[in-house]
């Protein structure tokens, strides 16, 4: 990135320069023993999201934070003022610098205006997190542990509730908005930006002080997920969803289905097909679960043959 001056919110000229990438991983050890310490050592240090002691110091002189999902480790560069910190549905002024072509929908190489947690993209969600652990004035370097480096600067920020201090009806209201929200991504084929917002939907629910409809939305919102989830080949987490939504809605065939199709990837066919005829069951004229409970049956027909062949040379 080409180094040049640029003016911040009070004036102030800042660099440019995206900060030389080094490595956040120990040397190789010589022995085993002062490995294993070492090991140790640095296990600690992971569970408290910190960096071991003898990683790159932070400006304000703490190690390297590491994000608790372990997308990103953030560096300070910049100490800010202050204690208070954004918060989902602040509005931040912030300067971002990021690699073309990376994927964030934010504004980059300018100030700007972003409101926390708008965001779709993938970058988005990590630019939320490091936000939100911000001081006014701070500066701070993301290193993407998928590849990539994000620097922010944040100059100022608005207020914004927790979710605790939501009232019921503002905490529903933000689950249903995320929830439609999921739903417009997912018909515009952007299924990674629809399972987040789907997955938020969920966490803010756990807030929510349950309405008459609690049930049925926190059930469509863990099959939507798995939808997304089967789409981006995570059959397991599908599985894992669908199997909430059978939970309270045990004749949900969308779910049986979706969790037939996550078995079936995971080889599980004799599960796939309980689950295929469990939606036939209720659904008689499926199409699309007859079918595949048709191709799961010969998956199963054609394993056990070649299990019988094995089972005659080994004992033939």
């Amino acid at each position: 990135m080409a180094s040049e001056e640029r003016q911040g919110p009070g004036g102030r000229p800042k660099n440019n320069n995206m900060s030389q990438i080094t490595a956040c991983g120990e040397e190789n050890n010589q022995v085993g023993v002062r490995e294993g310490a070492e090991s140790k050592v640095q296990g600690e240090a992971m569970k408290e999201n910190r960096l071991p002691s003898n990683q790159l110091r932070s400006a304000d002189g703490g190690v390297p934070w590491v994000c608790p999902d372990g997308t990103f480790v953030k560096l300070v560069l910049e100490a800010g003022k202050g204690v208070d910190k954004p918060k989902e549905g602040s509005m931040c002024q912030v300067f971002i610098e990021a690699q073309p072509g990376g994927p964030l929908s934010y504004p980059s190489h300018s100030w700007a205006e972003v409101e926390l947690g708008a965001g779709d993209a993938e970058w988005d969600g990590a630019v939320d997190r490091c936000l939100e652990t911000m001081l006014a004035g701070e500066r701070a370097e993301l290193r993407l542990t998928g590849g990539g480096i994000i620097i922010i600067q944040l100059a100022s920020f608005t207020p914004a509730k927790d979710s605790w201090e939501m009232s019921a009806s503002e905490k529903w209201n933000l689950v249903i908005r995320n929830k439609e929200h999921g739903g417009e991504l997912y018909r515009a084929g952007d299924i990674g930006a629809a399972a987040r917002r789907y997955a938020k939907a969920l966490r803010l629910l756990v807030a929510a002080a349950p309405p008459p409809d609690y049930d049925q939305i926190k059930a469509e919102l863990h099959a939507n997920l798995a939808a997304c989830q089967l789409r981006l080949r995570q059959p397991a987490n599908a599985a894992c969803n669908c199997t909430k939504t059978l939970a309270l809605q045990p004749a949900n065939t969308k779910a049986l289905f979706r969790r037939g199709l996550a078995y079936d990837a995971m080889n599980d066919l004799e599960g796939a097909a309980q689950d295929l005829k469990g939606v036939l069951r209720v659904e008689p004229g499926n199409r699309a679960a007859r079918r595949e409970l048709e191709r799961v049956m010969e998956r199963i027909k054609v394993r056990d043959a070649k299990l019988a062949r094995a089972m005659q040379k080994m004992f033939g």
